[in-house]
């Protein structure tokens, strides 16, 4: 019987994924972590509600189970290598996704290495993602869910954190789930859904960014260089937005570059948002690199088929047919079939 730590938020899917376990006849534990610093909340005005409820939830569902609940806190790591990056790549006109980040250094980094020590055998996560064997080594598999799977978000977490996690929803669909607790009578059967990022709870990016982020007024220019009107801040403005340019044009208009040297962001049409070719840098690979190959460059977006190499450190991805929403900041994610090659943080979209 192995003993597993598994992650709580408080949320359906983690409470679905420690019952599953406990179901399975593993010893479980629970974990909720404590993420934000008193300090940071409190010079930035933010709630702290959100962080109380989450606990309040793990811990009555964990009584419901009979089962152990801990409370760690992983503040420090989260501040500096989740939320301060985020805000720095928005302050140099990137995007960066704050959940591969806290993936990769918080669930799969800092609480693998604390459950390790504290005599887990194994950590778990609600995460819709599957983990196999095959000669040897473990191999990262899409969730079965193909509208819930959550694969994207995992690709950098390294073979030594896949060997030590199992993930007790990859096998399920979100709404098998639901009927499955409904049946059951379990507390969890009617609670939230996760948000996308835990740190702003309103969803609301541009409040958040503006506590951190003084406004600076740039210009707004058109691919050819026409000066078309201001902005108020590159941090307000991402690729592919279209909200908030607020410039009367004769088409759509939509964020198509940002130069944070410049502070001016770049517009343009649909079809200037499209390529065929990017370039990203802190690559992981889970797999050998196996034909035929295909990339993600959003979490909601297909896979679309490509070709990659490899040089100097840098990853370049050729589609076969041009897509859209290459961002800087964000990830592009390699699979085979349902299996993650890897992946890296996207440096530059090439124009067509």
């Amino acid at each position: 019987m192995e003993t597993v730590f598994a992650a709580m938020s408080g949320g359906f899917d983690s409470c679905l994924a420690a019952w599953l376990l406990k179901k399975a006849g593993h010893k479980v534990v629970g974990v909720t972590f404590s993420l934000f610093p008193g300090s940071f909340l409190e010079k930035w005005g933010l709630d702290a509600c959100s962080s109380r409820a989450a606990v309040s939830q793990a811990q009555r569902f964990c009584r419901d189970l009979s089962i152990p609940h801990h409370v760690i806190d992983l503040s420090d790591i989260f501040l500096h290598r989740v939320i301060e990056p985020f805000i720095e790549g928005y302050r140099r006109g990137i995007t960066p996704n704050p959940c591969i980040l806290c993936n990769r250094f918080v669930k799969f980094g800092a609480f693998r290495e604390r459950a390790m020590a504290m005599g887990a055998d194994m950590i778990a996560t609600g995460h819709y993602a599957r983990s196999v064997s095959r000669q040897g080594h473990m191999v990262l598999r899409k969730g079965s869910d193909a509208r819930k799977d959550q694969s994207y978000f995992l690709y950098s977490i390294g073979e030594e954190a896949l060997m030590r996690a199992v993930f007790p929803l990859g096998d399920y669909t979100k709404e098998g789930l639901r009927t499955l607790a409904a049946n059951e009578g379990l507390r969890c059967a009617l609670s939230r859904e996760s948000q996308d990022i835990c740190f702003i709870p309103n969803g609301n990016y541009a409040e958040f960014l503006s506590r951190f982020i003084k406004p600076k007024r740039g210009n707004v220019y058109l691919p050819d260089g026409t000066r078309l009107g201001f902005h108020e801040g590159i941090h307000l403005f991402t690729i592919g937005q279209r909200r908030g340019i607020n410039i009367p044009y004769r088409e759509a208009l939509y964020v198509i570059n940002i130069h944070a040297d410049e502070n001016s962001i770049v517009v343009g049409t649909k079809k200037d948002l499209r390529t065929d070719t990017l370039t990203a840098r802190s690559v992981s690979l889970l797999y050998p690199v196996s034909t035929p190959i295909s990339a993600r460059v959003r979490y909601r977006q297909p896979d679309k088929p490509c070709s990659c190499e490899f040089r100097d450190e840098t990853l370049s991805v050729t589609f076969e047919e041009p897509v859209d929403g290459v961002t800087p900041g964000q990830s592009v994610v390699l699979y085979h079939d349902d299996i993650v090659v890897g992946g890296g943080v996207i440096e530059k979209r090439v124009a067509m």
